[in-house]
């Protein structure tokens, strides 16, 4: 028996002097058997270094070599070692899952003996909290009496007390249901240790490396060891060991100090002879780092003697703007380091303190520059398709069919439909999905919609095409039904079984089977099969770990939980936790690739460059919480009461002084280099500080910390060019292009180094394409090509069939016309109340109204408020029901949004009706199209010729003609209905803006004819009524009756045509009065009997009306002569106001616009009046031509 300590500090060679050790006693004929424990995470590696080294030593050669005597093995692995054959060992094992099912059954049954852990179950975590402090105390040798007895010894009245006695009721029935049944990695040691003191170990000796702290279970086992095996050997990372009298807590060293002042100390006890021999080996062989070593530990214990190396060759610090350039500037130097000082791959190791800040930037920016990598942690299952599958179904169920778990689940892609026996193909599929989501988008389906028999039916709902379906859309419909009969008939009955089910057993059963029968577990097997084939080894493993995994789950749910009352709830968490603390398995890399891991995990420290990156103060040293039922409080307490052999976990302050010396073993990681990095911000979401520990040493050694621009510039010597921007070809030419573009905006020469790299890269041939490409960019302007003949006949034939609308867009902005119109690119349709629905059921509403008094032959003026009430409450129920607004039956928030446009509908009706007992006017008509093909009802089109067989078809829909009897004269205008404030604005009439009014008009007037047949017709003018319900104002009141103030907010806006008998048969009770403004138009009248506009320039002249369609004619053939000729250009329009046309486009990310470059230009309109716009026409097309 003997106990030796292999000593040294982190410079120094660990590993070799164990392999010393070996040596050693491989060569005492008594020694049969060696055993080498290390930490699990290096198992492999140290099992592959060791071989390698003891070849080395014994001077084998060949390619095989091996060793039977010596083993290297994990503490688990040694169980396995010693165990395997007994019955024990056979026990089914128990995830922590399991345990925290077990835990979650305990508390269930003993809440009423539980007084503050009572109910707690239902928070979410609790029950893993528990399970984790039932392991703390399993590890460090604490049972349950123990617990009772820590209550005894504390004031009943405590929170401790409270703790500890509920505790010890869910601990004791924890250890009850465990003994005998199950086995877990703490009752694994215990039996090893057993066993160990059982057997004969006098000829095996066991070296014991890479650990700093033991658990209480992990001590007994390794003092079981020191007592019965031939010799024990502990390797520390400890440079002079103290008694445990003088040691300090922030000691750098405390707990490799404290591990070997109690195995010292145990083995002092047993008289066994203890030996300690220092390590005199360097592993680190970079002066500075060795210096660092020095400084560091001397700055913790303070007693090294400071000092500063000349030499910094082996040390390096550097920042950068965020992770992302952190980590290019990681990629750039490795390859430096590759391919100008000799090194492979793997002798680069990169860590940090928290990965998954990592994780999504090292894999890409690796790609780029082609550098192989393996990242030394395992992944999680939780991400996994099928466990989103799992939570997708019961989200469904639990949610009734909302649309983000539906698509959740069938975006998993594991539920197929099976179309004449076959599954659909994933390629259709996805067509067939995507399109299903666009409808359900589109009309809101969700809950019942998904179950209801009849099948959805896809129909446009736009102006030209109300309703209507082609066969393009019912093939949409097909497509879209087998995927919403694939719900249908696959998840009510499932969630019909389930909710019958009635213990945890039977549930289990019946969702086992569902994913059985409806093909799951296949769907997984074709997808490791077709990993497999696409030579994806560690893709291909995943399915089907992750189907083994979910079995497991259900073994251990039915195993403690099958004969209790199925809770879904629970059931569904049980699966979430378990899947979250699975994770995938991993073989460790062999290969010539960087280490990827963090830095509070052992390494194996067989690397020659670190890159210890993202060094902030938020990791450096880390922040902890102490989130365990056992607070620190409560620790500093229960400690003293502790015998030798029990354990607790440090308490936070403990934790945070050990930072330094994971921070130390990190630093001493390489034997030649180490960098030193942090980005200074995350993402620009917030700005990031350098860690103190970097911060000290950049002082110490007066380093100056450079921040390292990723962009080249012109003034970069041409030693920093090779260092910091040469990559793989494809980065280099990225880099090239900064440096081109710098050149050509400074109108500098391009320097002579990158002229080189130019002229190599070109020579070389290989990036030819992409480099053409890239470059190319540097003479790209952001203009639309013209299109060619053959392009613009196939997109819009010879004749253009447009609405006014259309052009108007065009004249805002030319190629979003193009988009919109051309190429017919849309926006997804969504389920929603848009402006464009609340003006269509206005539209809608006031047209039923107008035909329904057409039909009884009934003025709105006649009828009585009732009456008219009635009407209104049919009318706007027949529109509810209409496809396109089933929208406000679907919430009860969209259905008191209906009673908002229904109450609007009355107001502008009793609106209408006080107009008419002002006014002669009469409603001949509404909802008046023309110029839409196919169309029976109607009045004649606008046709516009424009040479060489082309043509433009202007059409629209007025919303009403008005007719006004004055003496001999009909005369005929229109009104249109707007859900907003307008007037009409001649400067965007004049510039292509505000087409609607004049060719409504000018359509209205190639139309009297067939409109009035008993007297001579005139244009009575174009106007706007702004549909809405006013909110009224206390003091108009007052000062006015309710009915005037409603006619004031609802008064008409437009243009009218300067002709007294006309504007007198406007407002009858105007031409009564002396003088005064009208409450229906625009105008007032003078004490003279003369009109005047009341505000604008409402009132014009025949002539001036003729001037203004005669150039909105001009207008509209000169549009569709460009829109021919292929004409794109990017020329959004900037009102004065600085409104722009771009302002809610939805093509902003396709137009790439941006007003900084010269070729991309407002299009900005300037202030012009009335009267301007007027003079301007009259003096002829030729000015007009210059300022459009």
């Amino acid at each position: 028996m003997g106990l030796s300590f292999i000593l040294g500090d982190a410079t120094k060679d660990h590993q070799n002097e164990v392999v010393k050790q070996i040596a050693k006693l491989k060569k005492r004929e008594k020694v049969k058997k060696i055993y080498i424990l290390v930490p699990n995470h290096i198992k492999f590696a140290s099992e592959i270094s060791i071989l390698q080294h003891l070849r080395a030593t014994f001077g084998q050669e060949g390619q095989v070599f091996a060793q039977s005597s010596v083993q290297v093995l994990s503490f688990s692995r040694l169980a396995w070692f010693f165990l395997k054959d007994n019955a024990l060992y056979q026990r089914t094992r128990i995830s922590n899952a399991g345990l925290n099912m077990l835990v979650l059954s305990i508390l269930e049954e003993k809440k009423d003996n539980l007084t503050i852990f009572k109910g707690e179950q239902a928070q979410s975590g609790f029950v893993s909290e528990v399970v984790a402090q039932l392991d703390e105390f399993s590890k460090g040798q604490i049972n349950s009496q123990d617990l009772a007895f820590f209550a005894e010894q504390t004031n009943a009245q405590s929170d401790l007390y409270a703790k500890l006695k509920d505790l010890q009721i869910i601990y004791q029935e924890y250890e009850n249901r465990l003994i005998g049944k199950y086995l877990d990695s703490n009752q694994l040691l215990k039996a090893l240790t057993k066993k160990l003191i059982e057997i004969n170990l006098k000829d095996s000796c066991f070296i014991i490396t890479g650990f700093s702290q033991l658990t209480a279970s992990e001590n007994k086992l390794v003092e079981t060891l020191i007592k019965n095996a031939g010799e024990v050997d502990v390797d520390l990372i400890l440079d002079k060991p103290q008694q445990q009298s003088n040691l300090r807590k922030n000691s750098l060293y405390y707990r490799s100090n404290k591990l070997y002042d109690n195995l010292s100390s145990f083995a002092g006890q047993n008289r066994i002879t203890i030996q300690n021999i220092g390590i005199t080996a360097e592993r680190v062989k970079s002066p500075i780092l060795l210096d660092l070593g020095k400084y560091w530990t001397g700055t913790k214990e303070k007693t090294a003697e400071l000092k500063s190396e000349s030499i910094r060759t082996g040390l390096d610090i550097f920042s950068a703007n965020n992770r992302y350039l952190e980590i290019e500037e990681v990629a750039t130097r490795i390859r430096h380091c590759v391919i100008e000082q000799g090194y492979h791959y793997s002798d680069f190791i990169i860590l940090t303190r928290h990965l998954d800040l990592y994780r999504n930037i090292i894999a890409p920016v690796f790609g780029q520059y082609q550098l192989p990598f393996f990242i030394d942690l395992q992944k999680k299952m939780t991400d996994h398709p099928f466990v989103e599958f799992i939570m997708a179904l019961f989200a469904v169920k639990k949610h009734y069919y909302r649309y983000d778990d539906v698509m959740r689940l069938l975006k998993t892609e594991l539920l197929l439909p099976e179309i004449k026996g076959k599954r659909l193909a994933t390629k259709k599929y996805r067509e067939y999905l995507d399109l299903t989501e666009n409808l359900v988008l589109k009309f809101g389906f969700e809950g019942k919609s998904w179950l209801r028999e009849d099948d959805w039916v896809y129909y446009r709902f736009y102006e030209e095409d109300m309703g209507t379906q082609t066969d393009k859309e019912i093939e949409v419909s097909r497509k879209v039904n087998i995927i919403r009969r694939l719900i249908k008939t696959t998840l009510p009955p499932f969630f019909e079984k389930i909710n019958r089910a009635k213990n945890g057993k039977e549930a289990a059963q019946i969702l086992c089977n569902f994913l059985i029968e409806t093909g799951i577990s296949n769907e997984l097997l074709k997808w490791r099969d077709s990993a497999i084939e696409e030579g994806k080894i560690e893709d291909a493993a995943k399915p089907e770990e992750t189907w083994n995994a979910f079995c497991e789950l259900l073994d251990e749910y039915v195993e403690l939980l099958g004969d209790h009352k199925f809770d879904e709830e629970q059931f569904v968490e049980i699966l979430q936790t378990g899947f979250q603390g699975a994770e995938y398995s991993q073989v460790p890399s062999t290969l010539d690739q960087i280490i990827v891991s963090e830095s509070g995990m052992v390494q194996m420290n067989d690397r020659k460059i670190t890159f210890l990156i993202g060094a902030t103060d938020a990791v450096m040293p880390d922040k902890i919480n102490n989130r365990n039922i056992i607070s620190d409080e409560d620790r500093s307490y229960l400690k003293p009461a502790l015998n030798v052999e029990q354990y607790l976990n440090d308490d936070t302050l403990n934790q945070l002084a050990a930072e330094p010396f994971l921070s130390y073993l990190a630093f001493m990681s390489p034997s030649d280099k180490l960098y030193l990095s942090y980005p200074l911000s995350d993402d620009g979401k917030e700005n990031l500080r350098p860690s103190p520990y970097v911060t000290r040493i950049a002082n110490h050694y007066g380093i100056n910390v450079a921040t390292q621009i990723r962009e080249p510039q012109m003034i970069d010597s041409t030693e920093h060019v090779l260092k910091h921007y040469l990559g793989t070809k494809k980065t280099t030419i990225k880099k090239l292009l900064t440096i081109l573009r710098q050149a050509k905006n400074q109108r500098g020469n391009v320097p002579t180094v990158w002229i080189e790299i130019h002229n190599f890269l070109k020579a070389d041939g290989s990036e030819t394409a992409f480099m053409n490409k890239i470059l190319g960019s540097l003479s790209y302007q952001n203009i639309p090509e013209k299109l060619e003949p053959k392009i613009v006949d196939l997109l819009y034939g010879k004749t253009i069939n447009t609405s006014i609308s259309k052009l108007e867009e065009f004249y805002a902005n030319e190629y979003a016309y193009f988009l919109k119109y051309g190429l017919k690119l849309q926006e997804r349709s969504i389920f929603e109340l848009s402006a464009a629905n609340t003006g269509e059921f206005f539209h809608l509403a006031m047209d039923s109204l107008v035909k329904m008094l057409e039909n009884e032959n009934t003025r709105l003026s006649e009828l009585t408020v009732e009456k008219l009430m009635e009407k209104i409450r049919v009318i706007t129920a027949q529109i509810r029901e209409l496809p396109q607004f089933q929208i406000l039956n679907s919430t009860q928030r969209m259905q008191f949004l209906a009673r908002q446009l229904d109450a609007t509908v009355m107001q502008i009706a009793k609106v209408l009706q006080k107009q008419q007992e002002r006014s002669s006017t009469q409603i001949i008509q509404t909802e008046a199209l023309f110029g839409h093909v196919g169309t029976k009802n109607g009045i004649a089109p606008l046709e516009f010729k424009l040479g060489n067989g082309y043509k433009v078809n202007v059409r629209g829909k007025i919303d009403r003609i008005d007719q006004i009897s004055a003496g001999d004269t009909n005369y005929i205008g229109i009104v249109d209905y707007k859900s907003s404030s307008h007037v009409f604005d001649f400067r965007d009439a004049y510039y292509g803006l505000a087409l609607q009014m004049l060719t409504y008009l000018d359509a209205l007037m190639l139309n009297f004819d067939r409109l009035t047949k008993t007297k001579p017709a005139k244009p009575a003018g174009a106007l706007y009524m702004h549909l809405y319900n006013p909110k009224l104002k206390a003091k108009d009141v007052l000062k006015q009756s309710k009915e005037d103030v409603w006619l004031k907010a609802n008064k008409y806006d437009g243009l009218i045509i300067s002709d007294e008998d006309l504007l007198q048969a406007m407002d009858e009770k105007l031409a009564e009065e002396s003088s005064g403004f009208s409450k229906l138009y625009p105008f007032r009248k003078n004490k003279d009997g003369s009109f005047k506009a009341s505000g604008r320039h409402q009132l014009v002249t025949l002539e001036e009306l003729k001037l203004l369609l005669q150039h909105n004619e001009y207008l509209i053939k000169e549009a569709a002569n460009r829109i021919l000729s292929g004409d794109l250009s990017l020329n959004p329009v900037q009102w004065p106001n600085k409104r722009t046309a771009l302002q809610f486009s939805p093509y902003k990310s396709i137009f790439q616009f941006d007003a900084m470059l010269p070729e991309n230009n407002y299009r900005k309109l300037p202030k012009i009046s009335p009267e301007e716009v007027i003079r301007i026409l009259t003096e002829g097309v030729g000015e007009i031509n210059d300022k459009i």
